[in-house]
């Protein structure tokens, strides 16, 4: 029996669940990493919206967002900003263990 060949890891889709009201946040900033991503929003019942993408966008994507939450007044957005923030990461990180 043949497999089909399997993505290298770093091709692999990555995946997180935020919230609705992350997602409209996300959107609103535009970061220009984020078109993929944000066009790959699935409702997932009873979990939230789930976004998906490769290594280089969530990379990317983290790194505006933190810098955002870092900068961000403290309140309801700062704290949106670092739970993506957050998904992101453990998204890279638990991608990085699997290697």
């Amino acid at each position: 029996m043949v497999r089909p060949a399997m993505a290298p890891p770093d091709e692999r889709p990555l995946s997180i669940c935020i919230t609705e009201s992350q997602l409209a946040l996300l959107k609103k900033l535009d970061y220009p990493c984020s078109e993929d991503v944000l066009a790959s929003a699935t409702v997932v019942e009873d979990e939230g919206v789930e976004l998906t993408g490769n290594r280089t966008d969530f990379e990317m994507l983290a790194g505006f967002v933190a810098g955002d939450a870092n900068h961000s007044r403290r309140g309801r957005r700062q704290d949106q900003l670092h739970d993506i923030a957050e998904a992101l990461e453990n998204a890279l990180s638990a991608r990085a263990w699997a290697r």
